[in-house]
């Protein structure tokens, strides 16, 4: 089954405490593909710690130009040069220019075949991507529509391409099975207010990421003038998009544990599954 590895590499906000850094997780799928969602300052001595070095990583994507989410990527960007490595990074089109100065290769989505990055406009206060991780599994097939084809027709009608057996041509749709899903989604959404219009683009996912930078003490008009949520909004978006997975991040220095946070989603029945979790803790999801 697809499994996926999440590293928290730093869960806080703008802010950092001693015990909860800047922004970065690192993600690591079963492909190989290996992610930095954001680049939170001093991002590169995690990786160390995690047994990661920067050149391996397959592509970091950060979110928008806030220096918490930004600060940790010139000394990543060296090191993975002194490592042999180089790395690709995507980023908002208006940060392109400033990102290119890095002297890396700068897009706004990737396209690794079995695995698509694009992003999803949030709503910050500045020009701000979420990011839209997408991978094909492929098709799982309706064994009965497909007996007595012979193994290679049945791999490539797994993989979506269709096949000519016996003079009949055969579509992938006309042989699956249709309680199937043939795509899993992560969104990881940075920094956001409550986002309608990313909800309407991005449909439903499996995992989603979002941040909670305040939990029920703060006016929720007053964190979303500041282009952030509440533990509340993000449950919200959650149930919005089906997510089977709810993460909680970017939490405030305000808090000094992450008590408040924990009980507010503990009051959440599954799905989703909601996770709040502290720096360097490792989760890992089945899609």
């Amino acid at each position: 089954m697809p499994l996926l590895k999440l590293v928290f590499l730093g869960t806080g906000g703008a802010m950092p405490r001693a015990d909860r850094m800047l922004p970065a997780i690192y993600l690591e799928d079963w492909l190989g593909h290996r992610i930095l969602l954001d680049a939170g300052e001093g991002v590169q001595y995690r990786l160390f710690q995690i047994g990661v070095a920067p050149s391996s990583l397959t592509l970091v994507a950060v979110t928008h130009m806030h220096e918490d989410h930004v600060l940790g990527l010139p000394g990543l960007v060296i090191t993975a040069k002194f490592l042999g490595g180089k790395v690709k990074l995507l980023g908002p089109r208006s940060a392109h220019g400033i990102l290119s100065r890095l002297g890396v290769d700068v897009a706004d989505g990737y396209d690794g075949g079995r695995l698509r990055v694009r992003c999803v406009e949030v709503c910050h206060t500045v020009d701000a991507c979420g990011w839209l991780l997408e991978w094909d599994v492929g098709y799982k097939l309706d064994l009965k529509k497909v007996e007595g084809l012979p193994k290679w027709a049945l791999t490539k009608l797994i993989r979506g391409e269709e096949v000519e057996v016996g003079g009949r041509v055969i579509r992938p749709e006309e042989v699956a099975d249709p309680a199937h899903k043939r795509y899993r989604r992560l969104l990881y959404t940075g920094d956001t207010g409550p986002c309608p219009r990313m909800l309407k683009t991005v449909g439903e996912v499996d995992v989603l990421i979002h941040e909670a930078t305040f939990a029920d003490d703060v006016d929720p008009n007053k964190a979303h003038e500041e282009g952030h949520s509440t533990v509340a909004d993000a449950v919200e978006a959650a149930k919005a998009l089906r997510a089977g997975v709810l993460v909680l991040t970017h939490i405030s220095a305000r808090y000094t544990d992450k008590a408040r946070h924990r009980q507010l989603a503990g009051r959440v029945p599954p799905p989703p599954h909601v996770y709040v979790p502290d720096d360097f803790d490792t989760l890992l999801v089945q899609l």
